[in-house]
């Protein structure tokens, strides 16, 4: 019989209410659940992974593996897209090696000269944008309005499909969208 969540789910729990605008690696939960401990060995990683799985579900959050090698899974929230953004870019290939404060830079309006600027995710974020759609659909489908999310999708694809059109007008045999 369960006496309900255990310290790590417990400490899981809080770090994901106390911060829905974050995302975590496993390494960052342990830190958490195990304060004091240098490094989390593997029994501790398992441990944070099945917690984590538990709290998820409840709070409307996910853990996506990492696309790089060594496959980290990060935690996001799917009902924030600034959470949302933060989870896609720290699981991304190309991103995952960003250190956090410049990860944060590309989040924020994209500045003229800045030598980051094609990886800049702030449209995305924006009203339109695709992770807004995402989190949007999420919130509509947490709130059981399937009607709402179906909108959301057919406006998220037809919004996906002029951005495609204007970005290589060539795929459309040359005609102005």
């Amino acid at each position: 019989m369960s006496r309900g969540p255990g310290r790590v789910e417990q400490a899981i729990e809080a770090a994901f209410t106390g911060s829905p605008e974050d995302a975590f690696s496993v390494a960052e939960l342990g830190a958490l659940a195990y304060p004091g401990l240098n490094r989390v060995e593997k029994r501790r990683r398992v441990a944070i992974l099945r917690a984590a799985d538990k709290v998820v579900r409840r709070l409307w959050w996910t853990g996506r593996t990492s696309e790089r090698p060594g496959g980290a899974v990060i935690y996001f929230n799917l009902l924030n897209v600034r959470s949302y953004a933060l989870g896609h870019m720290r699981r991304g290939l190309v991103n995952a090696s960003v250190p956090m404060d410049q990860l944060l830079k590309l989040m924020e309006p994209p500045q003229f000269g800045d030598p980051w600027r094609s990886r800049n995710q702030w449209d995305q974020m924006q009203p339109g944008g695709a992770w807004w759609f995402h989190v949007e659909m999420n919130k509509a489908q947490k709130a059981g309005d399937l009607a709402e999310v179906e909108r959301l999708r057919a406006e998220l694809h037809a919004s996906e499909n002029q951005r495609l059109a204007a970005k290589y007008p060539e795929a459309n045999g040359g005609h102005d969208v």
